[in-house]
């Protein structure tokens, strides 16, 4: 499906502005969802087009994902000047001292490892994740009723919890002692960078929460100027939508071609 002269609009307004912010997600926009979260990779050009934009005056590049900073830097073959928010907001590439926890996170991380290690005698088909300050459920690969009634029961363990922010995903669960949220995340690296217009490409339900953030942004003016899309199909806040991870490559390389002229 070809794009839209609507989105080709939006995108020639977009790359004029003096300053701007452009952000991905990384799983399921620059590469596909796999069953094997160490498994995936960036489809062909989506990489060197954010690496050419990052280069480019004015211009500031970056992945914000719910991975951890150091499998994303590795998976992604992210490289400066491209800024990595990882952990759903909670870490900063730019922050080399790596995210503190206090003596509670870490307590209740502990108390969840415990139970989780009870979850995987009675889910022993869901894989989990170690991040700095969260455990994560997948699922992908389960037959449905498996992965179902693992989620389910992932979502129960952290209602448990109620200091545990519990975010449910495509065929995931984290449970997280530290939370920050992409939209927070978003709306505060444009701020902080004292960006006109922010450019967002996601497609799950926490890409969602950066849409509704960019839309909600104090700073109206910039709100407005917000150019967000969904990749894939679903329900979205994003003003726009492309089919797959190649038409985000399509559209990446069309806007760093805009903002070069």
């Amino acid at each position: 499906m070809s794009r839209s002269p609507e989105l080709d609009r939006a995108l020639a307004g977009f790359a004029a502005h003096e300053r701007v912010l452009v952000a991905t997600d990384f799983d399921g926009v620059l590469a596909p969802l796999v069953e094997d979260p160490m498994a995936s990779r960036p489809v062909e050009g989506g990489m060197p087009a954010l690496a050419a934009l990052a280069d480019l005056p004015g211009t500031t590049v970056a992945l914000v994902s719910g991975r951890a900073l150091d499998p994303l830097r590795e998976l992604s073959g992210a490289q400066d000047p491209l800024v990595l928010i990882g952990s759903h907001g909670a870490e900063d590439s730019r922050q080399p001292g790596g995210l503190a926890l206090d003596d509670d996170q870490r307590a209740l991380l502990e108390r969840l490892d415990e139970e989780l290690a009870a979850f995987r005698v009675d889910h022993p088909g869901a894989r989990l994740e170690s991040k700095p300050a969260a455990r994560v459920v997948h699922t992908r690969g389960l037959p449905e009723a498996e992965a179902e009634a693992a989620l389910a029961a992932a979502q129960e363990l952290g209602a448990r919890h109620t200091r545990l922010e519990v975010t449910p995903g495509k065929g995931v669960v984290e449970l997280a002692a530290a939370h920050v949220g992409k939209g927070v995340a978003l709306v505060a690296l444009a701020t902080e960078l004292g960006a006109d217009a922010v450019f967002y490409a996601g497609d799950d339900l926490t890409d969602e929460h950066g849409f509704a953030a960019l839309a909600d942004d104090a700073d109206t003016e910039r709100a407005g100027r917000a150019l967000t899309v969904r990749v894939g199909d679903g329900e979205t806040a994003a003003r726009f939508r492309v089919d797959d991870e190649h038409a985000m490559v399509e559209l990446l390389q069309a806007l760093l071609a805009a903002r070069q002229r």
